[in-house]
């Protein structure tokens, strides 16, 4: 599967205050020059005439930088955590129910026909892996003659062994990326526990209605990329769903099970989170006549940081962005044609089966009229260093794995994905990106995009682009004794509500070059009625892209135009955007001002108050007494506090009979209040009256009494004292590198910004930034890289360091050169 290595390293130079002129790359008889030159952040930017070259150089750089987070990437995403003590064999086996065997990952190599063969994937892949394996390789034959310096001191500081990397370790990481990031949907117990709980409180007419307030299937009010108008749709008669009558139990168990895995991942410093936005602006709307662009895939804070930086210059590419640890692909980035980035999708691709067990034999379901076996295999999961091991069988259907037994009810649960053991070819786009010289071949990327992911352009020509990848299962209209099939909930796997088919690229939205002159996203519906969302519960009115859209509309009206340094303007304002606010503080004004009871104090600081967190007044941020300058946002956030108990807590279930309901307060409800207080005005009409015939306005008015009578107890009455605490992030520690507190902003956790220039001759003007830095490498005897903390203090001061591509510009701020040779 890899070629032999068979590796030689020429040389490694140190430059220090001086360039060196060195050519680009050649090639030699025996294989391909590799030329490695890293910038005063230390980013790599690597060289070569040949695609293999480059890959294997970003292996090899990778390693350098990366290589302790890589194999917790590759031994979390395969399910061998518990052979460095850092999980148990439980934890290792719940991932590996899910995932797949070595041997299977090894099949989705071979099997993967990439298709285009002249980008050379498959052998790029390889030639990672080599270039992983020859840094491992040096770092070990240094140990062996007593110099420890290329090893990464957590091996040492544990007596962890050193194993090389193979293919399958990086279609390990590969597959969990495409399911973390990109397996959108699957919610479908959530759902129906929801309903079941609320029919039980209400009745089944009344809890149907309430289910549909609160989990909408369309949001005609829902912001959308794609300029569109929305209709709105009443939630019909009560239908007979057939479910399980405890799927309220089955659901929290799996809620359970994953919030350990989550909790386990976490503690790793391996993220979990997703929520990524990114605008862009046309020729026509912009200063200087060129595309902009700003990119901020939001994947929680760690240290190392989950992304590193790339370029990859020669055979075809000229890019920089980017990369994870597991391919020698720019996921988000700029090239000499173009810039592109992502954002999750959010779309419905995974679906929740009901297996129906034979009482017989838990191992067999029914199926198409018959009971069939499960498929099964046997993992050898291994403890501490390999010392001793458990057998444990993991089961599948053809739906899927298992992700829940009900062995009292004779039902098991199994999770569907289209794109199962079909990743690499499901996410082939991501490695295309950086080769696209055009719209056209970026398009033709986005076709192999299975998951849910948003894919955005812009260009030299002009051209800004959007699409909305996946492909989304279709399902019968009717099922399992003529039921109706309903998105939000569960599938019987007996055969009867089978997919029906898979939409295609051409049933994706997509704009290109809007009549608006700008597109914005962050993870929000793509357009009106889109059908295959699950739900609109978190698309709903009131979507945090709202403040992005709001900005770029406002600059437009005051200038009509928007400049690179309004870009970096706009990130900005919806960084420290305080959501809520956005949408609810304009009713608690209006509300407090048509009660002359209220204090007219407190009227004015809300209305002072631009619901934003600034923090621009003494004492600010790094100060351990830092507030925000707002009296205005405690108070709202006090009277936010309470308005949802005051309006829902007495039509929902207590939170230990249904928790997932309450856990909804934060990311579903708002919309649903927004409805509530918008009263027949709303564009999404209730089926429920959440005030008892209480007016809102007087409503609104109760709380917020009641939450300045507290405030006064806890805070006194000199309301100008009423100040906020700055919300502080801690970088989620990883490995030996201690983890830094910075103030919260809601942004990317890569940012870059971007115009691409009309003339061929211009290199794109871009800048980005990593926090806390490059490296993730702490040298024995406890030596942190110069550059693990370099870029935190630009990321916390929204400044940026720039993107180099010019071969003459690299080697102006170059610390470090070094030369390899791969066979070809």
């Amino acid at each position: 599967m890899q070629k032999k290595l068979l590796v030689c390293l020429l040389t490694v130079m140190l430059i220090v205050g001086f360039s060196l002129t060195l050519p680009a790359a050649t090639v030699a008889q025996d294989g391909t020059l590799v030329t490695i030159i890293r910038d005063n952040y230390g980013v790599p930017h690597i060289f070569s005439e040949e695609k293999e070259g480059l890959a294997f150089g970003a292996g090899y750089a990778m390693a350098q930088d990366r290589l302790w987070q890589a194999d917790i990437y590759r031994r979390s995403s395969f399910g061998s955590l518990a052979e460095f003590g850092l999980a148990t064999i439980d934890q290792d086996y719940a991932t590996r129910s899910m995932g797949y065997s070595k041997e299977e990952l090894g099949e989705i190599f071979d099997n993967w026909v990439p298709t285009n063969p002249q980008a050379k994937l498959k052998e790029m892949f390889e030639a990672y892996v080599d270039g992983i394996n020859l840094y491992i390789w040096q770092a070990l034959m240094a140990a062996a003659g007593g110099d420890y310096s290329l090893i990464p001191i957590e091996y040492l500081a544990f007596g962890l062994p050193l194993e090389p990397f193979t293919i399958e370790d990086s279609v390990a990481i590969t597959v969990m990326m495409a399911w973390r990031f990109g397996g959108c949907g699957g919610d479908e117990l959530k759902y129906a526990a929801a309903l079941q709980a609320l029919q039980d409180m209400h009745g089944d007419e009344v809890g149907w209605g309430i289910f549909n307030d609160f989990f909408p299937q369309n949001d005609p009010g829902a912001e959308v990329t794609i300029p569109s108008e929305g209709s709105s749709q009443t939630s019909g008669n009560v239908p007979n769903l057939a479910l399980p009558s405890n799927i309220g139990d089955t659901y929290q168990k799996y809620e359970e099970g994953k919030m350990g895995q989550t909790q386990l991942l976490e503690s790793l410093g391996i993220p979990t989170k997703f929520g990524s936005n990114a605008f862009m602006i046309s020729p026509s709307k912009s200063t200087t006549g060129n595309a902009l662009m700003v990119g901020g895939p939001q994947m929680g804070q760690s240290i190392p940081q989950i992304v590193l930086e790339v370029g990859l210059h020669g055979a075809g590419i000229d890019a920089v962005g980017m990369m994870m640890p597991q391919a020698p692909s720019i996921l988000i980035g700029v090239s000499k044609h173009g810039a592109w980035t992502s954002t999750t999708g959010v779309s419905d691709v995974m679906d929740t089966y009901i297996e129906v067990l034979n009482p017989l034999n838990q191992y067999q379901y029914f199926y198409n009229g018959e009971w069939v076996d499960m498929e099964v295999r046997t993992e050898r999961i291994y403890g501490p260093l390999k010392l001793y091991y458990e057998d444990r069988e993991v089961y599948r259907t053809i739906h899927g794995p298992i992700i829940g037994w009900d062995l009292d009810n004779n039902l098991a649960f199994t999770m569907k994905a289209p794109y199962y053991k079909n990743e690499l070819q499901a996410e082939e786009g991501w490695s295309l990106f950086q080769q696209a010289r055009d719209i056209s071949e970026f398009e033709e990327a986005c076709k192999t995009i299975q998951p849910a992911h948003n894919f955005y352009w812009i260009d030299r020509e002009g051209n800004i682009g959007y699409w909305h990848c996946g492909t989304f299962p279709i399902k019968p209209e009717f099922g399992l004794g003529g039921r109706p099939i309903d998105d939000r909930f569960p599938l019987w796997g007996t055969g009867e509500e089978e997919w029906v088919g898979l939409t295609g690229f051409e049933e994706m939205p997509k704009c290109i070059n809007p009549e608006q002159g700008w597109l914005a996203n962050w993870n929000n519906k793509p357009i009106a009625d889109w059908p295959y969302g699950e739900s609109d519960a978190g698309w709903g009115e009131g979507h945090r892209v709202k403040e992005i859209m709001d900005v770029i509309k406002g600059l437009l009206a005051v200038k009509g135009e928007i400049s690179f340094e309004d870009t970096n303007t706009i990130n900005i304002d919806a960084g420290y955007n305080h959501i809520p606010g956005m949408n609810l503080l304009d009713d608690l004004i209006e509300a407090a001002k048509s009660d002359h009871s209220v204090s007219s104090e407190a009227v004015s600081y809300l209305e002072a108050w631009n619901h934003h967190y600034n923090d621009f007044e003494a004492p600010q941020w790094p100060s351990d007494d830092a507030t925000y300058d707002d009296p205005g946002l405690t108070i709202f956030e006090a009277w936010y506090s309470k308005i949802f108990d005051e309006v829902f807590e007495d039509d929902v279930p207590p939170y230990e009979e249904v928790g997932p309901i309450h856990r909804e307060y934060a990311t579903v409800w708002p919309s649903t209040l927004i409805h509530v207080f918008d009263g027949p005005d709303s564009k999404q009409p209730l089926n429920y009256d959440y005030l008892n015939g209480k007016d809102r306005d007087k409503t609104i008015v109760q709380v917020l009494k009641e939450a300045l009578k507290d405030l006064k107890k806890t805070h006194g009455t000199d309301m100008s004292t009423w100040l906020t605490p700055v919300r502080t992030v801690t970088f989620d520690q990883m490995g030996a590198l201690p983890a830094p507190t910075m103030h919260a902003m809601n942004r990317g956790t890569y940012n870059q910004i971007v115009e691409m220039p009309s003339h061929p001759g211009t290199p794109p003007h871009a800048v980005n930034v990593i926090p806390p830095g490059q490296s993730g490498f702490m040298q024995y005897p406890g030596i942190p890289s110069p550059h693990a903390y370099d870029q935190l203090f630009l990321y916390e001061t929204w400044t940026y360091k720039p993107m180099r591509y010019r071969y003459e510009d690299i080697m102006e701020i170059a610390e470090s050169v070094a030369l390899l040779m791969y066979p070809l």
